[in-house]
This record gives C-alpha cells, sequence and structure tokens, in this order.
C-alpha cells in the first residue's frame, strides 16, 4: 500500500509460509525498505505460535509495507 498509492518506484515482495492443516505461520519473507523492522515483529508471532487467522485479526497501520501482513489472502 505504501508504494502503491505514493507512486513510488520502489518495490517490496511478501510471502507468509502457512501450515495448510494447522493454520500456523512457519515463516515470513520480506525483501524490500524497512524489511529488517517488518521481520522483527513477525519473528515475535510466529515464535509465539501465530496463526494465519491471528495475522487476520490484526489491526493494520495504513498506509504501511507491514499491513500487507494481514491483508494477505
Amino acid at each position: 500500500m505504501r508504494y502503491a498509492l505514493s507512486g513510488r518506484d520502489e518495490h517490496v515482495m511478501i510471502k507468509l509460509v502457512v501450515d495448510r492443516t494447522t493454520d500456523r505461520v512457519l515463516g515470513v519473507h520480506v525483501v524490500g525498505p524497512d524489511a529488517p523492522e517488518i521481520v522483527q515483529a513477525a519473528a515475535i508471532a510466529v515464535t509465539m505460535g501465530a496463526t494465519k487467522a491471528d495475522f487476520d485479526r490484526t489491526f493494520a497501520l495504513h498506509p504501511t509495507t507491514a499491513e500487507e501482513l494481514v491483508l494477505m489472502r
């Protein structure tokens, strides 16, 4: 959202790795600006055993790159 709405030329790639059976988030991949900040926060959730449903229930700060983690389907 941050880059799409602002018309910036920068790109970000984000991937959540989710166990289809348990819905548990197993990993997060982020490439682009602010990636370390996003991964650090996501690592806490992954370590605590968060599920994709937990991510979905999280309030997204708008407009940020990190909001994509809770908007992914």
